[in-house]
């Protein structure tokens, strides 16, 4: 038996829900796993897998903007980034040792490596994008991940090969990379029986969140439609009704899976792992970027002008118009999911 020690970044649950699958398909096929995160994504974890054993790693922290530049905003944090990664590190040789870890799996954490231990990186975005403008210093960036990258044996990319999704975001300087599939904790087996007109899902970093979560609840207690709003805190325990409007702090998979799936359109951030799973979900959907944000705004506008999903800027946002305009979209149904990827190379990688 092969002892697994999964570590996804803690920047929002993204990273945390893609984990799901991967995590789900280690134990059937016999692996045991150990997870190492924090924050809200190792909260979301022990809430999904309690009988797991779970250990806290170092936390980014990042700091995100309200009205100004993402990228000034990031720069200033990258001492305590760096600072980070080396923690990280450091924990991770010790966790490695400690409970004789065979592989080590890190979902957008650089330091979570081991030369004990076969390590893999999972990412979307082999080179980060940058804002216009920014080329020369998101060569530097992306120089300095790529070293990082490098000290694993393999990079995984959640994606289909030649989707398009993710193409702007590769790098040929990794030229081995596998596609293990787009990876959602949802399965999309069940059959819809409509029980809300609108579901709103909350996620990301502070101060958006909580801003977006108000912009929705307030535009929904005006709205004659049924509505769940998912707040994206699973820390928290919120249930209450306003209205026509269900509000809860957060929904364990399952409960979310369903309650999506019986919902006539998802309202959502355009992260990566939001999208592979509506994907798998093959819902219609509204996609509102968090500002400042530009991958989610490049997914927004790539997914909208394929035809496949309306997106507005959240300063811009009204229901009732998204609502309308949603309906000239094909939703996410589009998309047509390749099966055993991820089954094949977790196959691959315990025998």
């Amino acid at each position: 038996m092969k002892r697994v020690l999964i570590c996804p970044l803690d920047w929002g649950l993204g990273h945390a829900t893609r984990c799901v699958p991967i995590i789900r398909e280690l134990m059937r096929q016999g692996a045991e796993v150990f997870i190492a995160s924090s924050g809200s994504a190792g909260v979301l974890l022990k809430k999904e897998f309690p009988n797991l054993s779970y250990m806290e790693l170092p936390g980014y922290a990042p700091v995100y903007p309200v009205r100004s530049s993402m990228i000034i905003k990031m720069i200033g944090q990258l001492p305590k980034f760096f600072r980070a990664v080396r923690q990280e590190n450091e924990t991770v040789k010790v966790l490695v040792l400690k409970h004789r870890i065979d592989i080590v799996i890190s979902d957008n954490r650089y330091g979570c490596y081991s030369a004990h231990a076969r390590s893999i990186f999972i990412t979307h975005q082999l080179n980060v994008m940058l804002p216009p403008g920014w080329t020369a210093f998101g060569q530097l960036i992306n120089s300095l991940c790529h070293r990082y990258i490098r000290k694993f044996q393999e990079v995984w990319v959640p994606d289909q090969r030649g989707s398009g999704l993710t193409t702007s975001f590769h790098s040929d300087r990794f030229p081995a990379v596998k596609f293990v599939g787009w990876l959602s904790r949802f399965g999309g087996t069940q059959a819809p029986n409509k029980k809300y007109d609108v579901a709103v899902v909350i996620s990301g970093p502070e101060p958006q969140r909580s801003m977006f979560a108000a912009i929705c609840l307030a535009q929904l207690k005006k709205s004659s439609s049924k509505a769940l709003l998912v707040l994206g805190e699973p820390g928290k325990n919120v249930n209450q009704a306003d209205g026509r409007v269900q509000v809860v702090s957060h929904l364990p998979s399952k409960e979310l899976e369903e309650a999506l799936i019986n919902s006539e359109v998802v309202v959502a951030r355009s992260g990566y792992s939001t999208v592979m799973d509506l994907i798998a979900l093959g819902k219609k959907a509204i996609f509102v970027p968090t500002p400042f944000q530009p991958e989610q705004i490049f997914f927004a506008r790539h997914l909208m002008a394929s035809g496949i999903a309306f997106s507005v800027q959240q300063d811009q946002f009204v229901l009732e118009i998204a609502l309308e305009r949603m309906r000239a979209f094909s939703g996410l149904s589009v998309y047509s999911m390749e099966k055993g990827l991820l089954e094949g190379e977790i196959k691959n990688l315990l025998t």
